[in-house]
């Protein structure tokens, strides 16, 4: 079986540039449109904090099901976030000689997803349709392809196609204090936070949220999960009172919650495999908005940006246990956990350069962050 899941790997299409379209590139582009799934966190991660500094540049965001007649193309800039649909291809098409270039970005090894075993068959047949299936004709008009982190550029590679990397760059902090009041005694919150195509990481911490949740009686669990996974993390037998087993948010729900309610402890395991091995550090910025303590997998991926004071760790039950341990009973140990992954994002925001790669703006001027409202 895996055998047939590596042949359709390697035989599913990947971004690349048209030698035709190349010098299209250095055109100057008057105006940026973004089309993405809109709103996304491909979209929050890596391009909204970018556009945002673009100076007096008009930026145009645009849904996959959007008219795009009334734009005008001429000297514009297009920058498909992942998936597009046929209408506004076709758009791309008849326009394409007018456009300053047109850049594909992505942050997951699609390929991999699709030929691998943890993703659902509907989010398969999304990827498919959205992502792959119009890749060819998309190839035929891209002059930039940007890839979220190196292995996934060395994965998706092709022969005379140039990948730039366009890592995650967020947002400013924001100024106003963390809460750092003495809760020794109130009970502590733990959440995983994942998708449902992190099946293994859910079946990885699901007998270690058990025995930590048994241990600790002040020790509250909340994970986003549906369907069979779901069941799964409630045949676990833990607490119904201590644990929140709650259905996937939308990108905007999940935005207003994590930045409202807080925890404690945020688990972040990673396990080795081919679709995690192209993954960047994004979910640091979901656990900086929590104002947790994180616990990272020991990971290339977590290993870019960690700052002394984080907990990185084997995926091995024993290290897990211990760390939650740790940060249950110990509160400085518990602050100084959360508050380093805080400096981490500021680490983050200084590996990632605010401009987009290859591409030259008329006039273009890159805003500094003070300056954004």
């Amino acid at each position: 079986m895996q055998t047939l899941r590596d042949i359709v790997y390697q035989l599913l299409p990947r971004p690349r540039q048209s030698g035709a379209q190349i010098a299209k590139g250095k055109h100057v582009a008057k105006r940026l449109l973004i089309l993405s799934r809109h709103p996304n966190p491909s979209f929050s991660y890596y391009l909204d904090e970018r556009a945002k500094r673009l100076g007096d540049i008009p930026i145009l965001t645009k849904g996959l099901d959007d008219p795009l007649d009334a734009v005008d193309s001429d000297g514009l800039f297009v920058i498909i976030c992942r998936y597009i649909k046929r209408p506004q291809l076709r758009w791309l098409e008849e326009r394409h000689g007018a456009l300053a270039g047109i850049a594909y970005f992505v942050d997951d090894d699609i390929p991999a997803v699709v030929a691998g075993n943890e993703a659902s068959w509907l989010y398969k047949f999304r990827l498919i349709k959205l992502a792959v299936r119009p890749l060819p004709r998309v190839n035929r008009l891209l002059t930039h392809v940007w890839a979220s982190t190196e292995s996934l550029a060395n994965a998706l590679a092709a022969t005379n196609s140039r990948i730039d990397i366009l890592p995650p760059l967020p947002a400013r902090l924001p100024a106003t204090a963390i809460n750092d009041t003495d809760g020794s005694a109130d009970p502590l919150t733990m959440v995983y936070h994942a998708t449902g195509i992190h099946r293994r990481e859910h079946e990885f911490l699901m007998p270690i949220v058990k025995k930590a949740m048994e241990k600790h009686a002040n020790l509250n669990f909340e994970v986003f999960a549906a369907g069979s996974l779901a069941r799964r993390w409630r045949r676990q037998g833990i607490d119904p009172s201590r644990v929140r087993i709650a259905p996937p948010l939308s990108w905007p729900a999940y935005l207003a919650r994590t930045t409202h309610h807080n925890a404690d402890i945020a688990l972040a395991p990673l396990l080795p495999g081919r679709t995690n091995e192209s993954r960047s550090d994004t979910k640091r910025i979901d656990i900086s908005r929590l104002q947790a303590a994180a616990i990272f997998s020991r990971c290339p991926a977590f290993a870019r940006c960690a700052v002394a004071g984080e907990f990185h760790i084997g995926n091995t039950q024993e290290e897990w246990l211990a760390a939650i341990e740790q940060l249950v009973s110990d509160r400085e140990r518990r602050l100084a956990a959360r508050d380093a992954t805080r400096h981490s994002i500021e680490k983050m925001q200084l590996h990632a350069s605010p401009a987009f790669p290859g591409i030259c703006f008329e006039p273009f001027v890159v805003r500094p962050e003070t300056e954004i409202s």
